[in-house]
């Protein structure tokens, strides 16, 4: 099938050969890891999930071109990418981004309208709109980033570049009026105050996805109907339905449907539900794969309304997945991203903030993904219903790029808003409790392997074994 953004290469002969291999593979490599990072992200958790790996793949990709030695080996290693140069890989992710962002150009004349609805809402549900942003800033006045790392970022990713005053309150202003900007409000804030002085950097992704359903869904036709939160309880929910041809498959363990967006068939939502009970089993690579290659059939559709929020703090993921150096002050190489290549510059917290909403209309969802540096078989089935825990994706076809994964467990009717971070208070954090913190009063999972901290309000020194 062929793919936008490799028609985006202008290349000839054995080079052009040779760049469309290496960009069907790095699609292959982000395919793989995006099922990687979601799995790694909600393991041991039951509540509900929206996430975006590529959002992560983003900003790591961002983060990759200021590591070096093995911190940015280990970073490679998450995104699946050994063995590419960074420029490769910036380069690969620039023309991702416009696979997924170009649009056809508007022009009012073009449409002809309906009743209630004007030459731009038409353009709109017929045209799925996705953007990417990207951004980093630094400390001002004394954190500088290195020439060739900021204009990395400004060729590849189209970042915008600035400096403030972290532990001001218009400093984080500026943070936040670009989250809501790129967000379309959706998240209108990352931080709830200002930064303590050891954060000299905070770069970030924000992802944003809205489109109409191909097949819609008619306010009408909603019924109050049963979602199961096990095999004996149920609540009752606002359910949708549907008729249409849609694309659906079953393994032995989820059946699929997939619902398309727009009227060019691009984007795509999948839902997967259990073939059997109401216990999801883990959502893989080849689970998704069989259903995007799966058989349309005729369908009668039923699907809840649902909004889902998340916070993940990402610090323990990405170390599971391996990429462990970047959060240690001691072994992290991040000498490419500085002017100042004093030791000591770490990763010191990574999270994603995330929210969609789905309804009649279609689905709306956006994604932040924050890095902030510190220094000193086939079924054919007559009927699909999504009455009990699901996970859903959101893919893009022709960019061959999976937006978001999420789960839906439970629908009480009790949405949570989206806010910003306040430190160290993000849902699922494992050390909120924690007695332990250093000089600055932040938090610590445990005591560091050497150096003075804080424990139930004495000063301490841990020598290092």
């Amino acid at each position: 099938m062929k793919r936008l953004f490799l028609s985006l290469l202008v290349m000839s002969g054995t080079a052009g050969a040779m760049a469309q291999d290496a960009s069907s593979q790095l699609i292959k490599a982000y395919k793989l890891s995006a099922f990687e990072l979601f799995n790694a992200t909600v393991a041991g958790q039951k509540d509900n999930v929206c996430f975006s790996p590529l959002s992560v793949q983003m900003a790591l990709s961002m983060v990759q071109h200021g590591a070096g030695g093995t911190t940015l080996s280990q970073i490679q290693q998450v995104l699946g990418v050994e063995g590419y140069s960074s420029e490769e890989i910036g380069l690969f992710n620039k023309q991702l981004t416009q696979a997924l962002t170009t649009r056809p150009p508007y022009n009012p004349s073009d449409y002809v309208l309906y009743e209630g609805m004007d030459a731009e809402e038409l353009y709109n549900q017929r045209y799925p709109l996705c953007e990417l942003a990207n951004a980093v800033w630094t400390r001002w006045p004394d954190v500088v980033l290195r020439d060739d790392f900021a204009q990395a970022l400004r060729t590849y990713y189209d970042a915008g570049v600035d400096a403030v005053e972290f532990n001001t309150w218009e400093g984080i202003g500026k943070i936040n009026a670009w989250a809501d900007e790129h967000t379309h409000g959706l998240i209108p804030k990352i931080y709830n105050e200002p930064l303590d002085d050891y954060v000299i950097s905070v770069l970030a992704n924000a992802l944003y996805f809205k489109g109409g359903w191909t097949v819609p869904f008619y306010e009408r036709a909603t019924r109050k109907g049963r979602f199961f939160l096990d095999d004996a309880t149920y609540v009752e929910v606002d359910m949708m339905s549907a008729a249409g041809h849609y694309k659906t498959s079953a393994t032995s363990a989820l059946r699929s449907v997939t619902l398309g967006f727009g009227m060019t068939g691009d984007f795509s939502m999948t839902l997967f539900v259990p073939v059997e009970g109401t216990e999801l089993p883990p959502l893989t690579y080849d689970e998704w794969d069989a259903a995007m290659n799966a058989e349309t059939v005729a369908l009668g559709l039923h699907v809840p309304r649902f909004e889902v929020s998340g916070k993940y703090l990402l610090n323990n993921v990405l170390k599971g997945l391996g990429m462990t150096d970047a959060f240690d002050p001691y072994k992290a190489d991040l000498s490419k991203m500085f002017e100042d290549n004093s030791v000591g510059k770490y990763i010191g917290k990574a999270f994603q903030l995330s929210k969609i909403n789905v309804d009649e209309k279609g689905a709306e969802a956006a994604a932040i993904t924050v890095f902030e540096t510190d220094g000193n078989g086939i079924i054919d089935y007559k009927d699909f219903s999504a009455d009990r825990p699901f996970y859903f994706t959101i893919q893009s076809r022709e960019a061959d790029a999976i937006l978001f994964v999420g789960r839906v467990t439970k629908l009480d009717g009790s949405i949570m808003q989206v806010e910003g971070i306040t430190d160290n208070k993000i849902v699922n954090s494992k050390f909120v409790n924690s007695k332990f913190f250093d000089l600055t009063g932040r938090r610590l999972a445990a005591p560091p392997t050497r150096g003075v901290y804080i424990e139930e309000g004495k000063i301490k020194l841990k020598v290092e074994n």
